[in-house]
Parts: structure tokens; sequence; C-alpha cells
């Protein structure tokens, strides 16, 4: 239940991260809603796990305030509400899996423009792919 949630979240803040450069509030409080309730149903993870998650997203939204918005405060969210989800652990392996993802994507950006480094690239889209990875990943026994 939780991995769907998840993987519609990604999906549409990813749509609207790349096609307006903007996350909408309204999509991450249901999420968020979405997220508190089925940890509160099922029990995915301990409370430690969780408020270990949660500061991981709130260290990204001091990051971003910090960096003047070099990682955007939406996608701070987004991570700060996948720590509902998937706990302090599994948000370490999410967040990793998909800087590396965006890190190729970076290359190969700054490759194609003769190394200008000015291009913004929106981060939600490596998120579903990190995502849709570990998940993968879990479900076939590779991750913990």
């Amino acid at each position: 239940m939780g991995a769907f949630g998840l993987v519609c979240m990604y999906g549409l803040t990813a749509f609207d991260d790349l096609k307006t450069k903007q996350i909408r509030a309204a999509e991450l409080i249901i999420f968020g809603i979405i997220g508190v309730i089925l940890e509160l149903v099922y029990r995915y993870h301990s409370v430690i796990s969780i408020v270990g998650g949660i500061a991981i997203g709130l260290a990204m939204l001091a990051f971003s305030i910090i960096s003047k918005e070099k990682l955007g405060k939406g996608d701070a969210y987004v991570i700060l509400i996948s720590g509902l989800y998937l706990g302090f652990v599994d948000l370490l392996s999410l967040l990793w899996i998909s800087f590396v993802y965006a890190t190729i994507a970076g290359i190969i950006i700054i490759r194609k423009y003769d190394n200008s480094t000015s291009h913004e690239i929106p981060f939600i889209p490596f998120l579903l792919a990190g995502y849709l990875t570990l998940y993968g990943a879990h479900t076939l026994g590779g991750l913990g």
C-alpha cells in the first residue's frame, strides 16, 4: 500500500517538476496525510526510524534554504514526506541511488552543452527512478 502511494506521489510530482518546475502543495499535503494514516494503521517502521527519515527531510529543507534553492524546497518537502513512508535507512538508500542517477544525467547534460554548468535539472524524476530501483531490489531480495 505504501509503495503504491509513493509511486503515485513521485509520478505526479515528477510530472509537475518536469512541466512547471514547481510542486503543488495540495499533493504534498494529501500524500503526507496518507503516509501518516498508513503508518498509524500498519506500523511499517519504528517511531525512531520515522523521526530519522523526517530529520533527513528537514536537513534537506535547511540545505535548500541555505543554498538559496540549489535543491528546491519542493524537492525537500517530497523527501520529508518520503521519510514518513520509508523511514531512516530506506530514505538514505533512496537518496543515494537518486543522487547517483542525477549525477549521471548531470554529467551527460554538461557534456552535451559544452561543459556549461548553468542547467537546472528536476530532482523528483530521479527520486521516482531511485524508488523503483529500491523497490525492485527489496522485492528481489537484494537489500535488507
